[in-house]
């Protein structure tokens, strides 16, 4: 489940090994998203021809949603945790993104310091790159 941060980087033309890790992943039709990632992404994309394409691949992807109403506890209790180890989560949409990968025990592919912290507090989340660079 490749967060928004790596679909950016994409959009803008920026190389990254989560980028590549994608590339492959998407070859053999095993990404997935969800509604906030589509979001986050579509609302900065400024081009038409450019929305309506990521539209298109982000539409053509599994859709992982949360399953009920405790998943956005979940997502507060990683903020929590996290505040009580002295790390700072920038946004709270990461916390809700950590919570559903959790959840489908989905592959969290990322260029966001926030999931190292939430790997750092949960390790049941699966993140790539599992250390910064």
């Amino acid at each position: 489940m490749p967060d928004s941060s790596v679909w950016i980087d994409g959009v803008r033309g920026a190389t990254s090994s989560a980028l590549q890790f994608i590339a492959q992943a998407d070859e053999i039709g095993e990404l997935a998203t969800s509604g906030i990632i589509v979001q986050e992404v579509l609302q900065g994309i400024r081009d038409d021809r450019d929305y309506e394409q990521m539209r298109e691949r982000l539409w053509g992807t599994l859709i992982l949603e949360p399953r009920e109403l405790s998943t956005y506890e979940i997502a507060a209790q990683l903020h929590r945790r996290a505040r009580r180890q002295g790390l700072t989560i920038r946004k709270p949409n990461d916390c809700l993104i950590a919570a559903i990968a959790i959840e489908h025990a989905a592959l969290l592919v990322h260029n966001d310091r926030d999931f190292f912290h939430l790997a750092q507090v949960e390790p049941s989340l699966m993140i790539y790159p599992s250390r910064p660079h």
